[in-house]
């Protein structure tokens, strides 16, 4: 650090405090060091100016110089030096591969220099953990149960001289989430011969094992889609999709997509199918009544409840 005086002056004697105490002089062609100087100070005669080496916290404080002229005229100014330590930064976590809902993950942010702030946070929830004006080192902790929207924390410190920071990346292992089947095209009734894709996604990290199942029964296919081509009658059933995490460990099953496959005149729709379903039960119901009237006619009533009965039945 170089200070120069405002006034310079062709002075004959200059000298140079520190908090009041001796840092040097030059007087009649020769200098005096004070206490703890010696080789880290030089003062220009020309320019009254003094150049400090290897800069301390201890070097903090007020400087003053004064400069006499051979007339007599003194002069007096005055400064402030501040010392900074640049700020340094480490951020390390216990765990930085970790499960949603089974861990807890631990960051350290420590923070060291002079009159720093020091900040953590994270874009998994926000962290309000700062401390300002200190010089020394202080560690920020914070503890966090795992979630997945868990991805990068960060350690900032900074002071007059600048700022640095230190990213933390936290890998969070999720799901899988309930999947969900979707059948292409919709169902649930299909015509025998047509071709069916269900499809099944489920939000998982990593991407979740899929597995299909018809009436609770594992088919052995794998993969997101299941293709069923030229399908018959007795491929109608409950279909299912079951999702794997090898990471969490975690098994989750969707809810059953129902298909029923049938043979469908061509033309008919699901409500023409049900509308001949409803007609044929009508018809066998109304073809009972008859058959009871006729029967009906060649008993006796009178004979009692039970014997009229009988004689229909038989």
């Amino acid at each position: 650090m170089t200070f120069t005086p405002v006034k310079v002056t062709s002075a004959t004697e200059v000298v140079w405090r520190f908090q009041g105490n001796l840092v040097a002089s030059h007087q009649g062609g020769s200098d005096t060091f004070g206490t703890g100087y010696a080789g880290r100070v030089h003062i220009n005669a020309a320019t009254s100016s003094l150049e400090l080496r290897n800069l301390t916290l201890k070097d903090n404080g007020e400087y003053t110089v004064t400069m006499k002229t051979a007339t007599g005229l003194e002069n007096r100014e005055e400064t402030k030096l501040t010392v900074l330590i640049p700020v340094s930064v480490e951020l390390t976590a216990n765990e930085t591969e970790v499960i949603e809902f089974q861990s807890t993950v631990t960051v350290n942010c420590t923070v060291s220099g002079s009159r720093f702030t020091a900040k953590l946070t994270g874009n998994g929830g926000p962290l309000s953990s700062t401390f300002s004006g200190l010089t020394g080192q202080v560690t920020i902790s914070e503890h966090k149960e795992a979630s997945r929207d868990m991805e990068t924390f960060i350690c900032q410190g900074y002071n007059d001289l600048g700022s640095t920071s230190r990213h933390l990346d936290v890998k969070v292992h999720y799901g899988p989430d309930k999947p969900v089947v979707v059948a292409t095209p919709k169902g649930p009734s299909y015509r025998t011969g047509s071709d069916i894709v269900l499809s099944c996604s489920s939000v998982s990290c990593p991407a979740a094992q899929l597995q299909w199942a018809l009436n609770g029964t594992l088919l052995g296919r794998e993969g997101p889609e299941l293709r069923l081509e030229n399908v018959q009658i007795h491929q109608s059933g409950d279909y299912s999709c079951w999702a794997h995490n090898s990471k969490t460990g975690r098994n989750v099953q969707s809810k059953s997509q129902y298909l029923r496959v049938a043979v469908i005149l061509p033309g008919l729709t699901d409500g023409d199918i049900a509308g001949i379903v409803i007609g044929s039960l009508l018809a066998v119901a109304a073809l009972v009544v008859i058959l009871l009237l006729v029967l009906g006619f060649r008993c006796q009533p009178s004979k009692g409840f039970y014997r009229y009965i009988y004689c229909i039945a038989k």
